[in-house]
């Protein structure tokens, strides 16, 4: 990543994805989720919209992996998970 992001925490990287995914720029949003998780391991959240995202652009069995990994901290959040990985095992 660029000069500057030295300080970033979590929740800076997790804000720069979502920026990223919303001007379809998801190779380096992609990016940004993975610093944030390095940083946070149990952040489920980026967990998430990793999983969205990767679903997203086709790429099923990524986005179950980190599915799981969201359910795994957080049970609550299956339905959400559902709703774009509906026949996942997790």
């Amino acid at each position: 990543m660029s000069v500057g992001h030295e300080d970033y925490t979590q929740y800076d990287w997790f804000s720069e994805a979502k920026v990223l995914e919303a001007t379809e720029d998801y190779d380096k949003a992609l990016e940004a989720y993975d610093e944030a998780l390095e940083i946070d391991p149990g952040f489920a959240k980026a967990w998430f919209y990793k999983a969205q995202l990767l679903a997203k652009m086709g790429q099923k069995e990524e986005a179950i992996r980190c599915a799981r990994e969201t359910f795994k901290l957080n049970p609550a959040w299956e339905k959400h998970i559902r709703k774009f990985l509906p026949d996942a095992q997790l």
